[in-house]
C-alpha cells in the first residue's frame, strides 16, 4: 500500500484505532534507513496526538481520548516483538523536547510504574538522559510522578519501592531530576526515606546511568548522564539551614533519613576510588552551586549547630570526591569558592589545604 493510500486508510479509522495503525508504521519507518522523518511526524500529529484540525473535529472528549491514548501507547510498547533501539527511537519522536504532549507523558509513565511496564520505563529512562535529566522537561515529569505518588494517590506509594529492580536506567534518571525539584525546599519525608531505601538496598543506583548503555538506533549519540550524587549532596547540605521551629519534631527525623543519605553518598563515592571508569560521577559546578549558596547567607542569620552541620557536609562530599577522583569540570572554582567558608570551620579549611597542595 503506497503512503497516500495508508493516510487515506487511516483517516476513515476513528481514534484510538488509527492511532494503533499509525504507531505500527512509525516503528517500520523508524526501523529504515533514511526514516523520513516529516512523515513520521505528520503520522504522529495527525493519527496519534489528533493535533490537526480535521482529526480534532472527530475526537471524542479529551479525558477521555488521553486515557484511550495512554492505554494505546502502553499496549504498543509492551506488545512482543520489535527492536529496544526502534521502539525507544519511536518514543523520543512521540515526546520530543518543545511540544505540548508532557501531561500524556506523565500519565503514561505513571501507569507504567503501576502496570510494571519496563519497556515504557526503559525508553523513559533514555528520554530523560537525552534532554538531560536535570532539564526542565525531566524535572517537570518528575513533579508529575511525584504528585501522582505522594499527593494525589499517597496509599500507592509502596509501588515505587521496587522501582530500582525494575527499571534501574529510569530509577537513577529520575531521582537525578527529584533532586532538581527540592533543590531549594526540602522534601517530604515519605521521600527521603524511599529514597534512602532506594540507595541503601541498590548501592549501584547512584552510578547507574554512567554504566547502562542506552539502546539507541544507528547513528544515535548518547547523551552524557548526569548522576543523583550531587544534587542529594546538595540536599543534605542545605537541610540543616532550614530550620522552621513550628516543625522541630518532623524535622528532627528528617536529620535523621539526611544523616542516612549523607553517609550512603560518601560510601558510594569512595568506593570509586579504584575505579578508573567513573571520573565523570559528579560535577564541580554542581558542587560550587552549593557552596555558592552557603557563601552567600550572612554568617550573622546561621544558627551554630545548623551552619556547622552544613558545613561539615560540604567537606565531607568535596574531600570524597576529589579523593575519588570522580569529580569534573572547573575544580578550581570550587575550591576558590571554599576560601571564605574555610573560616568557619576547621573541615573545610583542612579539605581546602589538602586539595589545594594536590592540584599545584
Amino acid at each position: 500500500m503506497s503512503t497516500n493510500d495508508f493516510i487515506q486508510a487511516l483517516r476513515k479509522l476513528d481514534f484510538p484505532f488509527c492511532a494503533r495503525e499509525a504507531l505500527c508504521r512509525i516503528e517500520m519507518l523508524c526501523a529504515r534507513p533514511g526514516k523520513q522523518m516529516d512523515l513520521q511526524m505528520d503520522l504522529i500529529s495527525e493519527f496519534v496526538f489528533g493535533e490537526i484540525e480535521r482529526r480534532k473535529k472527530r475526537m471524542t472528549p479529551s479525558a477521555i481520548q488521553e486515557l484511550q491514548l495512554v492505554e494505546v501507547l502502553s499496549d504498543f510498547f509492551q506488545s512482543p516483538g520489535g527492536s529496544p533501539a526502534v521502539r525507544n527511537a519511536v518514543f523520543l519522536s512521540l515526546f520530543p523536547a518543545e511540544s505540548s504532549r508532557h501531561t500524556i507523558l506523565g500519565n503514561l509513565v505513571s501507569l507504567a510504574i503501576t502496570t510494571h511496564n519496563k519497556p515504557v520505563l526503559n525508553a523513559t529512562g533514555i528520554w530523560m538522559q537525552q534532554l538531560g535529566s536535570t532539564s526542565v522537561q525531566s524535572v517537570g515529569l518528575a513533579r508529575h510522578i511525584l504528585q501522582d505518588y505522594f499527593v494525589l494517590t499517597p496509599n500507592t506509594v509502596d509501588k515505587l519501592k521496587q522501582l530500582p529492580l525494575l527499571a534501574p536506567h529510569f530509577t537513577a534518571n529520575l531521582l537525578t531530576a527529584i533532586g532538581e525539584v527540592y533543590k531549594d525546599r526540602n522534601p517530604p519525608t515519605e521521600l527521603l526515606k524511599l529514597i534512602g531505601d532506594w540507595i541503601d538496598e541498590n548501592p549501584s543506583l547512584l552510578l547507574t546511568s554512567l554504566m547502562d548503555n542506552p539502546a539507541l538506533p544507528t547513528g544515535g549519540i548518547p547523551m552524557t548522564p548526569i548522576t543523583p550524587i550531587a544534587g542529594l549532596f546538595r540536599w543534605c547540605v542545605l537541610s540543616p539551614l532550614r530550620h522552621d521551629p513550628a516543625t522541630t519534631t518532623t524535622e528532627d527525623g528528617q536529620q535523621k533519613f539526611y544523616s542516612k543519605i549523607q553517609q550512603l553518598l560518601m560510601d558510594s563515592v569512595l568506593r570509586l576510588k579504584n575505579s578508573g571508569s567513573n571520573r565523570h560521577a559528579i560535577s564541580a559546578q554542581h558542587l560550587a552551586a552549593t557552596a555558592r549558596v552557603l557563601t552567600n547567607i550572612p554568617h550573622i542569620q546561621l544558627q551554630s549547630a545548623s551552619r556547622d552541620l552544613a558545613l561539615e557536609r560540604l567537606a565531607q562530599a568535596v574531600s570524597a570526591a576529589m579523593s575519588a577522583n570522580c569529580i569534573y569540570g572547573n575544580k578550581q572554582e570550587l575550591l576558590a569558592l571554599l576560601q571564605p567558608l574555610s573560616y568557619q570551620h576547621f573541615l573545610i579549611e583542612w579539605t581546602l589545604k589538602t586539595n589545594t597542595s594536590k592540584m599545584a
